[in-house]
């Protein structure tokens, strides 16, 4: 089952251009709702994911599951009600304090279950890689607000807005997520969700509300943005992951 039916559309002949930036490897976030065991021995073992990429990723299991390298495995992830069942092949195993490390290579084949492992690394990967932008870089042009501004990988960028008045309080942001928007502000309390549309105007793309009579893309926006913020980088302050976190509901 896809976890987005509507964002991350991958097409086939699209998936070799993400490939070189999708397999650097990512380590989810601890609040990150992913699970994992590993099938071997004909037994399924609970594992923790330490770190995962476009095209393997690395297990902690306990020292009694016993894998060996070289040999093929399975790997079944879920995250919520999504599961997906991996075919793998076991490249490395080395003890570790609390278990054992097995370093899996993914075995793909058919593109659908590629094209839903593609998704579930996306959280991941554009909230690891978000980045300040200088202050001396960032345009000032709103007299009542100090911006911050942190970019990240394929057009991701989180925008925050403070008020210049005691304590310097967070009013609002914007979070680009690879042409999907969320937008909240303190007033309001209210997480909007947009997409990037085309204009003909001069004003060329333009960010827009979404309208959605089923509400289904709302949703995996909103879902998309609630995913990212436990794999935040640490390059975003404490006090802006609360306020963003306030909008998670």
């Amino acid at each position: 089952m896809l976890l987005f039916r509507r964002i991350f559309n991958f097409e086939k002949a699209k998936v070799d251009k993400m490939e070189q930036r999708l397999n650097q490897r990512y380590t989810p976030g601890a609040a990150f709702p992913l699970q994992a065991w590993l099938v071997t021995g004909g037994r399924e073992w609970p594992a923790r994911v330490l770190d995962l990429s476009g095209n393997g990723l690395g297990l902690l299991v306990e020292a009694a599951a016993k894998p060996e390298a070289g040999l093929p495995a399975r790997v079944r992830v879920a995250m919520g009600h999504h599961q997906q069942v991996l075919e793998t092949k076991l490249v490395q195993v080395r003890p570790e304090p609390k278990g054992l490390y097995c370093g899996l290579g993914l075995v793909f084949r058919e593109f659908p279950g590629q094209k839903i492992w593609l998704q579930l690394i996306q959280p991941i990967a554009i909230g690891q890689s978000l980045r300040a932008v200088p202050a001396e870089r960032v345009v000032q042009n709103e007299p009542q607000f100090i911006k911050q501004v942190f970019r990240g990988d394929e057009q991701s960028m989180l925008t925050v807005w403070l008020e210049k008045s005691f304590g310097t309080p967070l009013h609002s942001f914007e979070f680009e997520m690879q042409g999907y928007f969320c937008r909240a502000d303190a007033q309001s309390g209210t997480l909007e969700a947009y997409t990037l549309e085309e204009g003909d105007s001069h004003k060329g793309k333009i960010s827009n509300p979404v309208f959605d009579s089923s509400g289904d893309l709302k949703a995996e926006i909103r879902q998309l943005f609630r995913w990212i913020l436990p794999n935040l980088s640490p390059a975003v302050p404490d006090d802006v992951r609360a306020f963003l976190q306030r909008f998670a509901t």
